[in-house]
């Protein structure tokens, strides 16, 4: 096994060389198999200029240089055969042979400058990733009494990161959780998305009322998100055999009974979303809902109901659910199950495509109670 990894690694490098060099190299021998199938009646050596020049979009500088020096003396020779090295063309070939050095040089500055934006662009979207990564840990697939599971698309153009994000307490209030989105992309939004899980954090394990955690986060993010930021979210507090949530202008959650009824959750009071609770000065009381053994909870973000599939349509969030998992299934299943099923099909919906937004799936459910041990006789 020691041996595979440095072929794999040599392997590698012969393929990305050729990516690099694949364009330039076949004008070169197109150009000249051209030049020398039409004879001395058309000159074609003067497109060989196109080699060195279009390598500046792929191949790095030395491999332009190379390019350019077996492109002389083979241009050289192709004016030689067709007849313009006479006397009457000694001039104008010796100005096309500079213009030729010239673009050469133009082609290896104009690729180390792609190389040095590409580094600097790779760097950026690291710090990024990393960033997006720290704030979304993965929660604990049993909190509190509960089963969760996440799964989450991120659309990483560039170093546009998205912003969604999640956390999950045990707090001496029950279980806590928020759902949320941050209007805009980048790292403005990852510092938003920061900003909003931090004050949750602190508000969740000190206020025992949800209502007053989403009024102080909200001030959290009025005070130190980037001004033109704001943020979607749910907040949910997870009560024996209840669930409340706070709605701010994020998407419904989504109840999957243990008969298999499917029902969408509809704030009775729609919230204003982070950041703009200033505007509201009647923030929307939590709302209760029944939520026992058997029954499961997907909370999500608005990259799903946003993707579109090659012909344009949205993704059906409600009838998908209903047919992965609503009535005439025998049981509701496992939240890994169920994140990991609903992400494969939003997978299917897009096809080929990108999806337009990021987006986060988050399903939780009762944990069964452990089965209890016969008395001793």
């Amino acid at each position: 096994m020691s041996n595979l990894a440095p072929q794999r690694g040599v392997g590698a490098a012969i393929r990305s060389a050729a990516r690099q060099v694949w364009l330039p190299v076949g004008i070169l021998v197109v150009v000249t198999a051209v030049d020398l199938v039409t004879g001395s009646s058309t000159a074609y050596y003067p497109f060989l200029l196109l080699a060195p020049t279009l390598a500046a979009a792929t191949a790095p500088p030395l491999a332009i240089l190379v390019i350019g020096g077996v492109s002389l003396p083979l241009r050289y020779w192709l004016a030689s055969r067709d007849g313009y090295l006479g006397a009457e063309y000694t001039d104008l070939f010796r100005v096309s042979t500079w213009m030729y050095v010239m673009a050469t040089g133009l082609a290896m500055y104009l690729s180390a400058a792609r190389i040095r934006r590409e580094r600097a662009l790779v760097a950026v979207s690291e710090v990024a990733v990393a960033a997006q990564r720290a704030i979304l840990l993965p929660p604990s697939d049993k909190l509190g009494g509960l089963r969760l599971a996440v799964r989450y698309f991120a659309v990483a153009e560039e170093a546009e990161l998205g912003g969604d994000l999640y956390i999950a307490l045990d707090t001496p209030f029950g279980v806590r959780l928020i759902i949320g989105d941050v209007l805009g992309k980048g790292l403005g939004a990852v510092r938003t998305a920061a900003i909003t899980i931090g004050a949750f954090r602190e508000a969740a394990y000190d206020e025992p009322e949800l209502s007053t955690v989403a009024r102080r986060v909200d001030t959290s993010v009025t005070r130190n998100a980037p001004a033109d930021r704001f943020v979607t979210a749910l907040l949910v507090e997870v009560r024996p055999e209840h669930v409340a949530f706070t709605h701010r202008g994020h998407e419904e959650p989504v109840a999957i009974r243990a008969d298999g009824a499917v029902h969408v959750l509809e704030p009775p009071e729609p919230g204003l979303p982070l950041g703009l609770g200033e505007l509201d000065p009647e923030p929307p009381r939590p709302w209760v809902v029944p939520f026992g053994e058997g029954d499961l909870l997907l909370l999500l973000t608005d990259g799903f109901a946003d993707a579109r599939d090659a012909g344009g349509r949205h993704y059906p969030l409600v009838d998908r659910i209903r047919a992965l998992f609503g009535e005439g299934r025998p049981t509701v299943p496992d939240p890994v199950v169920a994140v990991e099923r609903l992400g494969d099909d939003l997978v299917r919906h897009v096809g080929l495509l990108r999806l337009a937004d990021d987006a986060l799936v988050l399903a939780l459910a009762r944990a069964p109670d452990p089965p209890k041990s016969p008395p001793a006789s």
